[in-house]
């Protein structure tokens, strides 16, 4: 079988729907928040919408960073090198702390080290997982019980 050289273009139309949704859920969860009369009418609802954020941006996250392996193998193959991938990098960096005082430290370093382990080849969902998680909690807790620093969290 022959290789495809067929290039893919950037899944804008799915990322824009994507970040839609996380503005449309942020909104909706900041309304009921806004409008409750106390925790039981939020309780449900907040917790939700975070967890329906954080599963859309870890969607276009993995969108944007296939497409760039798509698009970064078919330029190794013609031997052209890129700067991409310092760029994608550059942005989860900018994305994981923007995103720290929204979702917390602690479930925004576990989504910052999945990404960027996806993004530098591992494959293995369960490594990716595991590690992050494993290296996740351990900053934390150093952070907050032996280092007794305030951090936003989520989760911890």
């Amino acid at each position: 079988m022959a290789a495809s050289t067929q290039r893919h273009g950037f899944p804008l139309g799915s990322v824009l729907f994507s970040l839609s949704l996380v503005a449309l859920f942020g909104y909706y969860a900041h309304d009921v928040h806004a409008a409750a009369r106390g925790v039981t009418d939020w309780l449900l609802i907040v917790p939700a919408a975070g967890i329906g954020i954080t599963a859309l941006l870890v969607t276009v996250g993995t969108q944007v960073i296939d497409w760039y392996r798509q698009s970064d193998a078919a330029k190794h193959a013609e031997g052209d090198a890129s700067a991409l991938p310092a760029v994608l990098f550059m942005g989860l960096l900018t994305l994981y702390v923007a995103t720290i005082p929204i979702i917390g430290f602690d479930l925004g370093s576990l989504l910052f080290l999945c990404l960027a382990l996806y993004l530098q080849g591992e494959k293995r969902w369960w490594v990716m997982v595991g590690f992050s998680a494993l290296v996740s909690g351990i900053i934390v807790l150093l952070f907050v019980k032996l280092l007794g620093i305030r951090l936003p969290t989520l989760l911890l």
